[in-house]
């Protein structure tokens, strides 16, 4: 069975292993494919229908030793760090979209025209209201004249989902337009590395904390913690909103 994976293995451009639900990438001639990265059996299937020799092996005594001897742990890690660093960046990047789709939406802060029932075009002004609490966010669209909501929207984080106001502020905005909301806003990657300003809990006990920088004074009030404990300790992000923060 060894010799007959091997060869399988060798002849192959792409290798995945079954692992659990995920399929493990460990081999890609394409260079398409993150070596240690979990994929899904739809992504797989797709996968395959696309490339020619892609091998799926399912979790074997002779492959599995074969994936995970010292030289293929290291190799799958760095596949994971890759993955990791990729989903940061477009986090990032869908954070960045998202901030300039509410000032074009609200017309820069002059207010924008909204279509009322009666037919009617009322000029209004775009309010937020931010509980990160309950890691919600609403859209106001009032009249400048009457102060009257014409209509709001509403965007509410997924419990398990790291809340970010500006995400937020881009989906109930377009909600309260009745605009489309692009897949990205609302299946945007979670953070993947901790940073001055989020707001993070702990595995055990789930408080919550700022994230200073190592040698800042600590703030007056509220619970914090230093940027290097934070990652230590692997403390999962919970609001990654860093409002008022400089990179």
């Amino acid at each position: 069975m060894e010799s007959v994976n091997k060869t399988a293995i060798d002849s192959a451009s792409t290798v995945f292993e079954k692992v659990g639900e995920d399929y493990i990438g460990s081999k890609s001639r394409f260079g398409d494919i993150l070596i240690g990265a979990p994929y899904s059996e739809a992504f797989v299937k797709a996968y395959a229908n696309e490339r020619k020799d892609v091998l799926v092996i399912p979790q074997t005594i002779e492959y599995t030793a074969f994936l995970h001897n010292e030289e293929m742990k290291k190799v799958a890690k760095s596949g994971q760090e890759a993955i990791k660093d990729r989903a940061q960046a477009r986090r990032d990047e869908i954070v960045e979209q998202s901030k300039a789709d509410v000032e074009k939406l609200s017309n820069y802060g002059d207010g924008v025209r909204y279509v009322t029932g009666t037919g009617s075009v009322a000029t209004c002004k775009v309010e937020f209201v931010v509980n990160s609490d309950k890691r919600a966010v609403v859209a106001l669209l009032k009249g400048l004249r009457t102060g009257k909501v014409y209509a709001k929207g509403i965007a509410k984080a997924a419990p398990d989902d790291c809340f970010n106001v500006h995400i937020g502020k881009a989906i109930a905005l377009r909600r309260a337009l009745g605009l489309a909301v692009p897949d990205e806003y609302l299946n945007a990657p979670q953070p993947t590395e901790v940073r001055v300003g989020d707001v993070v809990e702990g595995h055990a006990v789930k408080d919550t904390a700022l994230v200073i920088s190592d040698d800042a004074w600590p703030p007056i009030s509220g619970v914090w913690v230093p940027l290097k404990y934070a990652r230590q300790y692997e403390f999962r992000i919970i609001d990654d909103s860093r409002e008022g923060v400089v990179d």
